[in-house]
């Protein structure tokens, strides 16, 4: 019993490897997309295989800027000058890029503020008076009025001093 075995030629080797690098793009294209690191550490890994062409190709010098570089003159006021005008253009460039709010936004965040202005001014209006008017009382030798501000102390400190354990954010 002979036995031959079968050569391949050089063109089916050719055809197996291109039909073997198709394959291996196609898992590639249909594989969920994922970071250049994170393809990095896979490959290090032999977890998948990186085309030469697409493997970082590190160079020996930096990336030249988009922006042309203007030429700085030695003179101050010169150099003031340009950097005034580079500055308000720079400004410029900026604002273009605001989403500047509508009127009725406007006019509802206005509203707000004015509303909280208020009541936290009444609210600090009604601490000062009551502050002070038991200071006066103090002044005034009122034991009432002094056991009533040691006791308004107290809670005040003691309600800071526990605050995170009285109202606990759950």
């Amino acid at each position: 019993m002979a036995r031959t075995a079968a050569r391949r030629s050089g063109a089916e080797d050719e055809e197996l490897i291109e039909a073997e690098r198709v394959d291996q793009e196609e898992m590639q294209a249909a594989a969920p997309a994922i970071s250049d690191g994170r393809r990095r550490r896979q490959a290090k890994r032999g977890i998948i295989q990186i085309a030469e062409s697409a493997a970082a190709v590190r160079k020996d010098r930096p990336t030249p800027s988009a922006r042309q570089e203007a030429p700085r003159s030695r003179n101050f006021i010169v150099r003031f000058v340009q950097n005034t005008r580079e500055y308000f253009r720079e400004v410029g460039v900026e604002l273009r890029k605001v989403a500047w709010p509508t009127r009725e936004e406007v006019n509802r965040l206005t509203r707000i503020v004015l509303i909280v202005t208020v009541v936290s001014s009444i609210f600090l209006g009604a601490v000062s008076f009551v502050f002070g008017f038991l200071t006066t009382q103090i002044a005034e030798n009122s034991q009432l009025a002094t056991i009533s501000t040691l006791a308004l102390v107290i809670v005040v400190a003691g309600l800071w001093l526990f605050k995170d354990r009285l109202f606990r954010a759950e």
